[in-house]
């Protein structure tokens, strides 16, 4: 049986049914195993890892469904470390960082999906010559979405900000759906591997038009692979 890890930069298991969104996506005979990179630490060990000025800021979700918002510097080992562990002792044949932000090059043997790139090219691909929408969950990861974008040679995205963490959260991405749709755009990105199958379903009602979600198209990718 093939076996895919599943690192997040938060912890693992995730209760928000991540796993399952990409298993249903990979079919059957994959096993999957889920680390992370806040795996064993406390509390306060998680909120000394946030962000100041000047840092790449990521949000996740921990074990009992709360949020944290993190510096990428205070993780890159440990994610490292969390890969030599999936390839070494549970021998995946591949791995899936779950992350829509800019990473390193992490060493690895087996291949390794950080997905931020392909996922931003699959977008802009499918856009053509339409306005491209997008959902951040932070609005500190604004402007790094709009650099990304054009680098891609997208000057004019209709970036707006709606966490998939909060209590609200399924009317709240709708409701940014509904603004990138007034705003004049023709296709939407789930800028956050927190967005789950149930809210794109919202979001495209909303949107009315195609939505491409982080965790379902990176699958897809994984899934490509093996």
């Amino acid at each position: 049986m093939k076996s895919i890890g599943l690192l997040t930069i938060g912890q693992a298991p995730r209760p928000d049914g991540l796993a399952r969104d990409v298993a249903k996506i990979l079919g059957e005979g994959i096993a999957v195993v889920e680390r992370g990179a806040l795996d064993g630490l406390d509390d306060d060990e998680i909120t000394a890892m946030t962000p100041v000025e000047g840092d790449y800021p990521l949000i996740t979700m921990l074990n009992d469904r709360s949020s944290a918002v993190i510096a990428k510097r205070y993780i890159l080992d440990r994610l490292q470390s969390q890969i030599g562990n999936l390839e070494r002792e549970h021998h995946v044949d591949a791995t899936l960082l779950m992350c829509t932000g800019a990473f390193p090059v992490f060493q690895h043997q087996r291949p390794l999906v950080a997905p931020q790139d392909a996922l931003y090219g699959t977008v802009a691909g499918l856009a053509g010559t339409g306005r491209i929408g997008a959902i951040v969950p932070l609005p500190s990861q604004v402007e790094n979405a709009r650099v990304k974008w054009s680098e891609l040679g997208i000057l004019d995205p209709y970036i707006d900000v709606s966490s998939p963490y909060g209590n609200d959260s399924l009317d709240a991405t709708a409701a940014a759906a509904k603004r990138a749709h007034d705003a004049g755009a023709t296709i939407l990105f789930l800028d956050c591997f927190g967005f789950t199958l149930v809210m794109k379903a919202a979001a495209r009602e909303a949107f009315n038009g195609p939505v491409v979600l982080a965790r379902s198209m990176a699958a897809r990718y994984l899934a490509e692979l093996l």
